[in-house]
């Protein structure tokens, strides 16, 4: 009885000290970086009239994307072929990690690719024509440090859109990195 006692008081205690605990801060952040990103979009959307080519053409640098800790810039893509003859975008990102600690792009962030809504499966196992190797994305980077990281996605068509979205893996803030690849 006494110990269903004292974990009663405890829990109460925790749930008090919670309760207690003042949120401003992180509301302020919010509201400021709601507004960042409704100006991020409007920007976005007056450049995303203009199609997205290729990597092998030249374009311009774009600003590095804030998630928290990290910048990612979502960069350019290119085509290839999985090993079983499937079509596949490669995604390239410059990733920055702003932390304390060393990182790396696959435990700091996630990233997902849609194609009209639906998820696109990432690809490990590419031709060997495709050039390809996810090593970076594992690789720990100290602070302050940039690394181009090439993720690949297997389409479902190469006609339609693919969407991009990163975002803190672990964050409570609502934050995210997006862009569309438009392809013919």
């Amino acid at each position: 009885m006494k110990k269903i006692l004292a974990f009663l008081l405890v829990l109460s205690i925790l749930t008090l000290s919670m309760l207690s605990c003042d949120f401003s801060e992180i509301d302020s952040s919010s509201s400021s970086e709601r507004s960042e990103q409704s100006s991020s979009k409007k920007e976005e959307s007056s450049s995303s009239s203009k199609k997205e080519e290729s990597s092998s053409s030249s374009k311009k640098e774009e600003p590095k994307s804030n998630l928290g800790d990290y910048n990612v810039v979502i960069d350019s893509f290119r085509f290839a072929i999985d090993y079983q003859g499937n079509d596949v975008i490669i995604v390239k990102y410059i990733f920055t990690n702003n932390s304390d600690e060393s990182d790396a792009f696959m435990y700091a962030v996630t990233d997902t690719a849609y194609q009209d809504g639906i998820e696109l499966p990432e690809c490990y196992f590419l031709d060997s024509s495709a050039n390809y190797s996810s090593d970076n994305q594992s690789k720990k980077i100290k602070p302050g440090n940039s690394l181009s990281v090439e993720v690949a996605y297997e389409l479902s068509d190469k006609t339609t859109e693919v969407e991009i979205e990163v975002e803190e893996l672990f964050s409570f803030i609502d934050r995210k990195v997006t862009k569309t690849f438009y392809i013919d």
